[in-house]
């Protein structure tokens, strides 16, 4: 996939994305993450979303099938594992469970599944009663690199590329 920019992202993607980035902050400073998910979620009117999100988030920590790419809160572009997690969160709430099904089977174990899948489709349920619609990732790849100030040097032959 492409590079996809913070900016670019509705405003249900950029708020699930915050709360991503908020529970993996959190957790790496040996926090608790319910309060800030609880504000950040609060504001939305769905307060209670926090305990699936943090269930789904603690599934595939703990989980861990291949190396997690979760950014820092103030990185401007989604890792791949913050594209998958969007990725399965719009194919539930577009009833393609079989596509989401297939994204969570590749991201945590078989110990993890259940827990994940359940997490998922509690949190799109709660955000669909709210009317919050979670946009396909897929969608914000038309990103063109568009970089005009790279010199490319070959430093082994010495020689500009």
């Amino acid at each position: 996939m492409n590079p996809i920019k913070i900016s670019e992202l509705n405003d249900v993607d950029y708020l699930f994305i915050g709360c991503v980035r908020e529970w993996v902050k959190a957790v790496f400073y040996a926090q608790n993450p319910m309060p800030i998910l609880k504000y950040l979620l609060s504001n939305h009117k769905i307060p209670k979303t926090m305990i699936p999100i943090d269930d789904l988030m603690r599934s595939v920590v703990l989980s861990r099938v291949k190396k997690l790419d979760f950014r820092v809160s103030n990185c401007c572009f989604l890792g791949e594992s913050e594209k998958e997690i969007l990725s399965v969160m719009y194919n539930y709430q577009i009833k393609k469970d079989e596509v989401a099904t297939n994204l969570i089977d590749k991201m945590v174990d078989k110990t993890h599944r259940n827990i994940a899948i359940s997490c998922s489709k509690l949190i799109c349920k709660d955000f669909t009663d709210v009317g919050l619609f979670f946009n396909d990732p897929v969608n914000y790849s038309n990103l063109q690199q568009n970089i005009n100030n790279i010199i490319n040097y070959d430093f082994k032959n010495n020689k500009y590329v």
